[in-house]
């Protein structure tokens, strides 16, 4: 019986769905005959007429497929029909399709560009298997000494223990080097010594030869260095040859041996041209090397630490004396490749979310504005049984349709925004190399596809679906809820609007002055006029101290001949430059400072070098030329040096000694001059740091020079001072650079992401002017009736204006207001990113304000100054 109940269930559900078929043609054909009549009244011909009607509903068969699909047969073929009928629809309105298309092409162009910048630079998977189990380990004294962060192979053979979660662990040594090439110039490369265990960690094949066998790294290996060339300098430099391995590479100090060519994934560290087998004593406690652990898979950050913690526990019970209170630092392998790109992309990725949050503003506008002209039509398909449901459906396959068309012109924007990124300068920061438009890039515009899609549409799709629409037909086309609601989700928009653009411009204002901030930094020395360059001094050819002296009087004397040449000075290392400063142990003699165990940066510098860098004295004096290695040694210490270890005394009554591990009394000399700080990074304050003269401390092989010249452009000297190192060796590689250049590229992420925020600023003030502009005027058209109907009762043009005028200011103050608190929030998060920059500076959220209200009263006022301007009677005379 059961089966019977069903089967005539089913039987008579068939013969319903037949007579409601028939009820829907009926209705259906009366409805056209309405719509045709309408069209009849309008001027068109009888023909013309049943024609557009059944173009509004998309013909009549389609129509009955419509209301079907709407009482539970939806279909793909109904989705493909929906498509093609928002096509048409849009077609019909180019003005509209192009402004919603182009303002979505903008935000979600600009958003896609950054995110894919953002994935290649933080996102995207390291070439390393395993890559997320690398790290990094750098080193701190937990009692505030200065330290070069540096771990030395006494910590890193301690961090082998099996008990401990870390797999491997490795070590790398960065230098300079210079090849000879035979019938070209020398050249400088960047090269790092590396432990047997370093390729191994990494887990990369490579491209060529075998590699680092682990004899090469005994000590007792008396065999020549052997090398693996990087693969950039195996295509650059050796022509990508097959056959290099087995080959050697010719320097001053002897000849390497290639042994392998490294995978093309394979940079760390980052920029090095190759590596050589280094020759560790694990029991050494120089910390001059970088270090990466590769844990075990699953090791909590927490789980490293407190490993880690004891590790340095034991190295302070087994070595108390300097290398005693030393804590790790860790961080994950692509953070530390990155290091401060990072919180500059997320700054500036945010802003594109909000620029895109503005786009999808504007767009939801233009929808709402189109809604009250689409009105009759929704009305009418709800009056021929479309429910609410089906009809929202449609509304947002048309947005789905803008939305569509915006992302793919998004695309192309996004695609030419970073091509033009690489081309401004990102190519040179780490991970930036390439910035690729892979599957997460696509699957990001894809999401932004749908978020707008639903985003921009949803509000229209609610309106126009909303109650009352039957009303509407009753009514002869007017519908005063409907304008009630539009009126308000406009006001609403306005709000978003303005407090989006002030957001921006706030963020813009902040990353603006940080960048201000860091240009206008003095970094203790003139830069300006002034050239520089590096010169490695071959060990086999100037071994002996007296020898490197006489060289370096030489070339100093021979560039202070060369015409426009002022002075000539010369450094152990220069500022601005990655460099290993000798950081030893120091002693004030009659006086002993607070703290257990006190460092200062040791630099050694020529007696003009003050002078060449334009640094000050503040007490005392210079280094002369009477300061040689038969007077007395002096030494001169920097504002820091006093600040924390002389603590108000008199710094020329203080003598300093200095030495590694300990302090050797025989260095003793007194203080006898102070001179201002001097910024190695113009992030860091200056460290404490004592100066010594070459004549009397010893001529260090690696030799940072530099040129003051008499003001006229200094990249002009630059081949008469290669001339000049040529003549004493044409061995020795070198590269001039203006000193002002060295000091701009310190600044190149900083200058990116200032750029694109000021860029991302100017869109926003102009999408929001736009946008605030179309929604007034719309609204004041939309008052249109009651304007002319106020003037008509005697209201002058000045109070219509200043009534429409308050609730238009109203609504923008409280987007100003909304905006001002939004953008204090978000410059609290970011402030610690940023250098020397509050989140409530009153200058930049003023200016913000200022600029964004500005703006917003233009385009508030204009529409409703020319709304006041209409003639009442010939606006009442159609009412």
């Amino acid at each position: 019986m059961t089966a019977w109940r069903v089967l005539l269930a089913r039987v008579r559900s068939l013969f319903v769905r037949q007579r409601m078929d028939a009820d829907l043609d009926d209705e259906i054909q009366a409805h056209l005959e309405l719509l045709t009549t309408e069209y009849i009244r309008k001027g068109l011909s009888p023909e013309r007429a049943r024609d557009a009607a059944r173009r509004d509903f998309g013909g009549v068969d389609r129509t009955m497929e419509h209301v079907r699909d709407q009482r539970g047969f939806v279909s793909l073929d109904a989705f493909s029909r929906d498509i093609r009928y928002a096509l048409r629809t849009l077609a019909r309105t180019p003005g509209f399709t192009f402004a919603a298309v182009g303002t979505l092409a903008l935000g979600i162009g600009a958003t896609t560009a950054i995110f894919s910048v953002a994935n290649a630079a933080l996102l995207r998977p390291l070439p390393y298997p395993g890559w997320s189990d690398l790290r990094t380990v750098r080193t701190t004294f937990t009692d505030g000494r200065v330290t070069s962060g540096l771990v030395g192979p006494l910590e890193m053979s301690r961090m082998k223990d099996p008990k401990l979660p870390i797999v491997q662990a490795a070590m790398s040594l960065r230098f300079d080097e210079t090849l000879l090439r035979d019938g070209q110039a020398p050249l400088t490369i960047a090269a790092a010594g590396v432990d047997e265990h370093f390729f191994p960690l990494f887990g990369l094949p490579l491209q060529l030869g075998a590699g680092f066998t682990p004899d090469q790294f005994a000590r007792n290996d008396k065999a020549a260095p052997s090398v693996v060339l990087s693969h950039h300098f195996w295509t650059t430099v050796f022509g990508s040859d097959p056959h290099v391995v087995g080959k050697t590479i010719r320097r001053v100090d002897g000849d390497w041996r290639i042994v392998g060519v490294a995978s093309p994934d394979m940079d760390v560290p980052r920029g090095i041209d190759l590596w050589v087998n280094l020759h560790v004593n694990p029991e050494s406690t120089d910390h001059s090397f970088d270090g990466y652990l590769r844990v075990q898979p699953g090791t909590t950050p927490e789980q490293l630490s407190s490993s880690l913690a004891i590790v340095a526990g034991r190295l302070g019970h087994d070595y108390p004396g300097p290398e005693g209170n030393r804590a790790f630092i860790v961080q994950p392998l692509v953070e530390t490749l990155v290091g401060d790109l990072r919180p500059i992309l997320i700054i500036v990725l945010s802003a594109t979310a909000l620029l895109l949050v503005l786009s999808c503003v504007n767009v939801t506008n233009l929808l709402l504005a189109r809604a009250t002209r689409r009105s009759r039509e929704i009305a009418i398909r709800a009056a021929v049984g479309a429910t609410r449901r089906r009809i929202i459906t449609q509304l947002l396959v048309e947005s789905l349709v803008l939305a569509g068309a915006g992302t793919l012109a998004g695309l192309g924007v996004a695609y030419g925004g970073v091509r033009l990124l690489l081309v401004y300068g990102a190519s040179r920061l780490p991970r930036l190399e390439a910035v690729p438009f892979d599957s997460p890039v696509l699957l990001f515009a894809i999401a932004m596809l749908v978020i707008c899609a639903i985003g921009v549409g949803l509000a229209p799709a609610l309106q126009l679906a909303g109650g009352g629409l039957e009303r509407f037909l009753s009514e002869g086309g007017r519908s005063v809820t409907g304008a009630r609601l539009t009126n308000r989700a406009l006001r609403t928009m306005i709000v978003v609007e303005v407090a989006v653009a002030v957001t921006i411009v706030a963020g813009a204002g902040l990353l603006a002055r940080s960048f201000v901030n860091l240009q206008r930094e003095d970094p203790g020395f003139q830069r300006h006029g002034r050239l520089t360059f590096d010169i490695q001094l071959p060990s086999s050819h100037y071994q002996a101290p007296d020898k490197r002296r006489v060289w370096l009087d030489t070339l100093l004397t021979n560039l202070q001949g060369v015409p426009g040449v002022r002075t000539v000075g010369a450094a152990s290392d220069f500022p601005l430059r990655d460099s290993i400063s000798s950081r030893p142990r120091i002693e004030l003699d009659g006086w002993s400072p607070a703290h257990e165990h006190v460092v200062a940066l040791q630099r050694i510098v020529t007696a003009d070098f003050f002078n060449a860098m334009g640094m000050r004295v503040l007490q005392g004096r210079r280094f002369t030329s009477f300061d040689r290695e038969a007077t007395a040694p002096v030494a001169i210490v920097n504002e820091a040096f006093v600040r924390k270890y002389l603590d108000g005394r008199d710094p020329l009554t203080a003598q300093v000694s200095y030495g590694f591990p300990s302090v050797n009394p025989k260095t003793r000399r007194p203080i006898v001059g102070v001179v201002n700080d001097v910024k190695y990074s113009l992030w860091d304050a200056a460290d404490p740091a004592f100066y010594l003269v070459q004549d009397q401390a010893g001529v260090t092989q690696r030799l940072s020079i530099v040129v003051t010249t008499d003001g006229s452009d200094p990249n002009a000297l630059i081949p008469a001072i290669r001339a000049e190192v040529d003549k004493l060796d044409p061995q020795l590689a070198l590269t001039v650079e203006p000193v002002s250049a060295l000091v701009a590229s310190t600044l190149t992420r900083q200058k990116l992401g200032t750029t694109l925020m000021l860029l991302f600023a100017g869109i926003a003030v102009l999408l929001a002017t736009i946008g605030i502009y179309g929604m007034i005027a719309y609204a004041t058209a939309a008052r249109h009736t009651e304007i002319a109907t106020r003037l008509a009762l005697g209201a002058t043009g000045r109070n219509v204006f200043w009534l429409l005028s308050r609730q238009g200011l109203t609504v923008a103050a409280a987007g100003a207001i909304t905006g001002v608190a939004v953008a204090y929030g978000a410059g609290r998060l970011v402030a610690s990113w940023l250098y020397e920059v509050r989140a409530s500076d009153p200058v930049i959220l003023a200016s913000a304000l200022v600029v964004v209200l500005g703006v917003t009263m233009v385009a508030t006022l204009l529409p409703i100054r020319r709304a006041c301007r209409i003639d009442p009677s010939a606006s009442l005379r159609f009412e």
